[in-house]
């Protein structure tokens, strides 16, 4: 049974007790229905507008103050991989002149002129 059976049984029980209840009860039962939904309308305006608001605020804020991890987060990335690169250029550097200064070239290469050129260039 699913909960539109459910409902249609339960008003046709209620709607074979009306023929039953009192003019007097039925009255206040009508009152206290139109107290209850005043009240609730009242309340659901007041949440609504109370909700909508700091939602909203809260909601900019979050956004806002995401974007902005966001950014510093790319900036430090940016910054590390620079420095990365840098690191490794200098280490490149090294690498060549240690190996051109350890290696055993042959005489005649240290009195080439095109070898002091290409000194000079590196």
């Amino acid at each position: 049974m699913n909960e539109h059976e459910v409902g249609k049984k339960i008003t046709k029980l209620l709607d074979l007790g009306l023929d039953d209840i009192k003019q007097s009860t039925l009255n206040q039962l009508q009152s206290a229905r139109r107290a209850s939904l005043e009240n609730y309308h009242t309340a659901e305006s007041v949440s609504n507008v109370g909700q909508g608001a700091s939602a909203r605020n809260g909601n900019e804020w979050q956004v806002k103050t995401g974007k902005l991890l966001s950014i510093i987060a790319l900036l430090f990335t940016l910054a590390g991989i620079l420095y990365w690169q840098t690191l490794q250029q200098g280490d490149e550097n090294e690498e060549i002149d240690i190996l051109v200064l350890v290696d055993d070239l042959p005489i005649n290469a240290y009195l080439d002129d095109g070898f002091d050129a290409w000194l000079d260039q590196h």
